[in-house]
């Protein structure tokens, strides 16, 4: 082989190394110390499985939820058809719990006292994070997916919209 050839060879292996060092950070390593950290702040949770996180679980929670529940026609409750996966992990984790999309943690958080904390926080430290940007683009840039002050314009411009006496159902 000629020096080309090895230079070729080379970059070819530092590539695929660099790659496989990314795939081991972001698949094994980054998951372990996330878990650890949460675990250390007492949020617990199903563990991650390498590359899929928890969707196989999920999804034969969800299987085994749509053979064994038939809705009413007045029943609204949805919840233990389409997410019987937070049933299951509120009664084993409690109300907040960690639990893995792929690589990705996602955060269950079902104490009413939290969600209040984090919906009237001001300071800016729970952002708005749009994971699908589909959705975004569906939804535009309104009061639900904006933060700061373009989120307080929009929401000085709808405020009037839900004053009290508006809102009130009028009787005849």
């Amino acid at each position: 082989m000629g020096v080309q050839a090895w230079t070729v060879a080379a970059a070819a292996a530092a590539v695929l190394a660099s790659w496989a060092f990314n795939a081991l950070v972001h698949l094994v390593w980054r998951p372990y110390t996330i878990t650890r950290s949460l675990r250390s702040q007492g949020i617990a949770g199903p563990g991650y499985t390498f590359f899929i996180g928890n969707l196989a679980e999920i999804k034969r929670l969800r299987a085994e939820a749509a053979a064994a529940t038939a809705l009413d026609v007045g029943d609204h409750d949805l919840v233990p058809l389409v997410q019987p996966h937070h049933r299951k992990w509120i009664e084993l984790y409690g109300r907040t719990f960690v639990y893995w999309i792929g690589a990705t943690p996602s955060l269950c958080v079902a104490d009413v006292n939290v969600v209040r904390q984090v919906l009237s926080d001001r300071s800016g430290l729970y952002p708005k994070n749009i994971v699908n940007h589909h959705i975004s683009r569906l939804l535009g840039k309104g009061l639900i997916l904006t933060d700061g002050e373009e989120y307080m314009r929009h929401r000085k411009v709808v405020h009037p919209a839900f004053n009290i006496d508006k809102l009130k159902v009028r009787r005849r």
